[in-house]
């Protein structure tokens, strides 16, 4: 690509950021962008415009989860269901305004998952320092923590549950490793990397597929989410390894191996993501990675996204509308709000918290 004068970097979500000459984006690769003058031009919506959007969605979906979920417990709603259908229609008879407010509420929060992963992905082949954009990721990870706790749950401290920003690392080390093996694959001699590596490599590519398996049913978890991941992991490695047996004589091992030395790091992703059992858990790796994979085209990237997140729920059927803002994007940076951005999630999660204080909502829920 040609020499460029200006860059785009992007912050912990994907949103760019202007640099001076000379840099390279996360793949070592120069980045061809255009003046800011004729960028001026574009049309459609900023990366931080879309950001505003999904922050918005996100806390509608967090007042109704955190606030209304407490103010429907507290008016008997377990009761009632306890009660029988009678007792259930008697309650929604009273307080179904509420409850219909917060299953809208709940639908609209469906778009900020989706959006984050886009911007995650858009932001991952242009950041120019990949370790300190995952560093970021984690150190906001830990910060988010308490804060969600207290809002979600009512504790200060709660493992059973973490926070996305969880989730959103360890989708950015799946493509970490997968951009990884990628760049191995493209080497004219791989033979300047350590043999240790090189044979690593090559013993991941021809056992991968029995990795998966063994390492999805070597959990020693009785989380119904775990076992439910071991077995679909189990026929994904089946059905692959017949895939790359084929493709392997037609393309040669080497493009085999680097399929599933990255397939083995998505996998080991996807299992830490439920292990921790973080918010949206190894779907939302999963999500991630198959972005990723279409960022050819931004409204296909967002239409894959949301594809996996339904098949983990039909609750999530709302988050294609996320498909809008993904298809009006022009990949230009808008507002200095960076720091804004980051904060934004643990701040509302706290003053959430601080409501429900007020309100004397604030019961252990879990």
């Amino acid at each position: 690509m040609g020499a460029c004068n200006v860059e785009r970097v992007h912050n912990v979500h994907g949103i760019p950021k202007w640099e001076e000459e000379g840099k390279m984006d996360g793949a070592g690769m120069s980045l061809q962008m255009e003046s800011p003058a004729k960028a001026g031009e574009k049309k459609g919506i900023s990366g931080s415009t879309i950001k505003i959007v999904a922050i918005v969605a996100m806390l509608i979906d967090h007042i109704a989860a955190v606030v209304l979920t407490r103010q429907i417990m507290a008016e008997g709603y377990a009761d009632a269901i306890m009660g029988g259908q009678s007792s259930l229609t008697s309650w929604m008879a009273e307080n179904g305004s509420l409850f219909m407010i917060n299953t809208v509420m709940r639908a609209i929060g469906r778009l900020g998952f989706p959006i984050f992963c886009f911007l995650l992905v858009e932001g991952f082949g242009r950041s120019r320092n990949i370790r300190k954009y995952a560093l970021r990721l984690g150190l906001f990870a830990l910060i988010s923590e308490i804060p969600f706790d207290l809002a979600l749950t009512g504790r200060w401290w709660y493992t059973g549950y973490q926070n996305v920003y969880f989730t959103l690392l360890l989708g950015l080390l799946a493509l970490c490793g997968y951009g990884f093996f990628v760049k191995y694959e493209k080497r004219e001699d791989g033979n300047d990397l350590p043999g240790a590596l090189r044979m690593g490599l090559t013993l991941t590519g021809v056992l991968s597929p029995a990795a998966f398996v063994i390492l999805c049913m070597a959990i020693p978890s009785g989380n119904r989410q775990i076992r439910d991941l071991a077995m679909t992991g189990a026929v994904v490695c089946g059905l692959t390894a017949a895939a790359l047996a084929v493709y392997g004589k037609k393309r040669g091992f080497r493009r085999v191996q680097t399929a599933c030395a990255s397939m083995t790091v998505l996998i080991i992703m996807m299992v830490l993501a439920e292990m921790l059992r973080t918010d949206y858990g190894a779907m939302g790796v999963l999500t991630i990675t198959a972005m990723y994979l279409f960022q050819k085209s931004r409204a296909a990237s967002m239409a894959v996204g949301c594809v996996v997140l339904t098949l983990m729920s039909l609750s999530e059927l709302p988050a294609f509308f996320a498909l809008i803002p993904a298809a009006l994007y022009n990949g230009r940076r808008g507002l200095k709000l960076k720091y804004v951005f980051y904060a934004f999630y643990p701040v509302h999660l706290f003053l959430l918290y601080l409501m429900l204080l007020l309100l004397g909502l604030d019961t252990v829920l879990l």
